[in-house]
């Protein structure tokens, strides 16, 4: 087993490298199955996701509508956790054409409620965060091959997480950036997908409870987004500032959950491990 705390060493306190290097090593791929999926070998989606060291306890942290798209479809919470699974880049020896995928599970989430209307539906607040356990890591997670104009990365090198330094606010006079994959397309057995960066990011204001960014044209096609729900917005200097939410095709409009709401929500999840744990005792 590769374990935890061998993962915890592999932390690195500043990140090294371009910042396309940190955008994709920072930013894991995942695949959504349905619950009674019990290998995980038939994705209804994709998305993105990324692991943040926080107060000692590492939190895997991507888009509520990656795991619970059902309820994003309703507009209300349906009691449907989908399987959100990392994939690893690790090739089993015995079938090298395939690919280690870790499932998680017992992801925390939220909905608001408006006192002003007692008997309107919940307001779904679109971020998940999982405690990860020793049992995420029997495989380490690592890059697969990347090609980009310029750079080049290699398949099996580590994935990178974010520390608390790590984590800031945006600003307006800073670039940001936003890495994942898109297009997936299963031809045969074998899984195909673009590498996207969408570049120069711009924030613009916080109007509720999501920060609202201009990409620098319009939007044209959702099929150039889907697959990044829940990817790191990162800054031209290695930070993140908030989860990619959602944009709106025929706008510049991208909506981030601010990474002080993701703090918030592993402060609670961190609160209601300890709850369990004293009940249990």
């Amino acid at each position: 087993m590769y374990g935890i705390v061998t993962y915890m060493k592999t932390i690195q306190k500043e990140f090294t490298g371009t910042l396309s290097e940190v955008l994709v090593k920072t930013t894991y791929q995942t695949s959504v199955t349905k619950p009674d999926d019990t290998d995980c070998a038939n994705p209804v989606g994709y998305g993105c996701g990324f692991i943040i060291n926080y107060k000692n306890t590492l939190f895997f942290v991507t888009a509520d509508h990656i795991v619970h798209f059902g309820d994003y479809d309703k507009n209300k919470r349906t009691g449907v956790d989908y399987v959100v699974s990392i994939y690893n880049n690790v090739k089993p020896k015995e079938n090298p054409l395939s690919t280690v995928v870790t499932p998680l599970g017992g992801f925390y989430y939220m909905e608001r409620f408006n006192i002003l209307k007692p008997k309107g539906l919940p307001e779904l607040i679109d971020v998940s965060v999982c405690i990860m356990k020793e049992r995420h890591f029997q495989y380490p997670f690592l890059t697969d091959e990347v090609h980009f104009p310029g750079l080049t990365i290699k398949a099996g090198e580590s994935k990178f997480i974010f520390n608390e330094e790590h984590l800031t606010v945006p600003d307006t006079n800073t670039n940001y950036f936003i890495y994942g994959k898109i297009k997936y397309q299963m031809k045969g057995i074998r899984l195909y997908k673009k590498d996207t960066i969408k570049e120069k990011l711009k924030y613009i204001e916080k109007p509720d409870d999501y920060y609202l960014f201009n990409a620098p044209t319009k939007i044209q096609h959702y099929d150039d987004w889907a697959g990044l729900s829940g990817s790191p917005v990162i800054s031209e200097t290695g930070s993140c500032v908030g989860v990619l939410c959602s944009v709106n095709v025929g706008t510049k409009s991208i909506f981030v959950m601010p990474i002080d709401m993701v703090k918030m929500f592993m402060d609670i999840a961190l609160q209601q491990e300890l709850l369990n744990a004293n009940s249990a005792n």
